[in-house]
């Protein structure tokens, strides 16, 4: 429990650092959400993280309102802060 907090906690700054806050929607708990607008855009980026090793979802329009589609990420325990850096690094090349 106390790996996984500290693993929140840094995920959570990592999104600062890369400017990419206005992307997520506020959380404290292991899911996080990244919206991004367009089911073929979500899915394109899923893609790209899956083929780069991460296991990020994209949630599509109608499961979520048009325009409100998202990527879920799910902070694990066993995650290290490497693969968390890594992961929003690449996320954040991806969205620009």
């Amino acid at each position: 429990q106390e790996k996984l907090q500290k693993n929140i906690h840094f995920f959570k700054s990592e999104i600062e650092k890369l400017d990419l806050k206005e992307l997520f929607i506020e959380s404290n708990s292991a899911i996080h959400c990244c919206v991004i607008s367009g089911n073929e855009k979500v899915k394109e980026i899923s893609e790209k993280l899956q083929e780069k090793g991460f296991d990020v979802k994209a949630i599509l329009s109608p499961t979520v309102k048009k325009n409100q589609e998202r990527l879920r990420f799910c902070l694990h325990s066993y995650n290290s802060t490497h693969e968390i850096s890594e992961v929003l690094e690449l996320l954040s090349i991806f969205v620009k």
